[in-house]
């Protein structure tokens, strides 16, 4: 069963969205959320697979929301629903962590396709910008490993040094107050990122760019 939380300011889009996921036995919209401080509370307490999320929000719009979902909690999917087909905001978003974007007008059968995609660690974007995602990857790939560190997060760095000092996924869950399953997701997360394949490499790694890293 796929726990689906639905994050948009209009309850009419939130009634629709829900008619439609239930034609899916395997779908499960357990709980919904006007903007992205109610999401926040709601994930605190428990946590979704996916997250149908809109962007333009009163309190904390969309991509504020997405960064801190990101940040606290890696593991969860995001699929960003919005008008908007401006590269510009798909990168954006692509950039901050969101694992799908699709347009508010899309199908059924595509908004099933995109949570299926996500759910299995893959990209998925409304035709229409298939271009923006697939710059966005190439601009993934090409990141050098000189500039890897860039892309951590301050969370990511927080992990990192944590690790560096010794501490074991249950000890950084505990002093970061994160569960052990989001602090693993972190490491695999900086490992990839940095394209290391160890905790040695990565206590090495970050050994030899404290300063850069912004940990001296």
């Amino acid at each position: 069963m796929v726990k689906i939380l639905i994050v948009d300011d209009h309850n009419m889009m939130i009634k629709g969205l829900k008619l439609i996921l239930a034609v899916r036995k395997d779908f499960n919209v357990y709980a919904t959320a006007n903007n992205g401080l109610e999401a926040i509370d709601i994930i605190k307490k428990d946590k979704p697979d996916v997250i149908l999320l809109d962007i333009n929000m009163p309190l904390l719009n969309g991509y504020q929301t997405l960064q801190i979902l990101k940040s606290d909690f890696p593991e969860v999917k995001i699929i960003v629903l919005s008008m908007s087909a401006d590269r510009k905001s798909v990168l954006n978003m692509l950039e901050a962590g969101a694992n799908s974007y699709l347009f508010k007008n899309t199908d059924d059968k595509t908004l099933f396709i995109a949570i299926d995609e996500v759910i299995n660690g893959k990209y998925y974007v409304s035709n229409e910008i298939e271009n923006v995602l697939e710059e966005f990857i190439i601009g993934q790939r090409d990141n050098s490993k000189k500039n890897s560190q860039k892309l951590l997060s301050l969370r990511e760095i927080e992990i990192a040094k944590l690790i560096m000092d010794g501490n074991t996924n249950s000890e950084i869950a505990d002093i970061l107050f994160l569960s052990v399953r989001t602090v693993d997701t972190h490491r695999k997360n900086i490992l990839y990122k940095l394209g290391l394949n160890n905790t040695a490499t990565l206590v090495k790694y970050v050994m030899e760019n404290k300063v850069f890293l912004g940990m001296d």
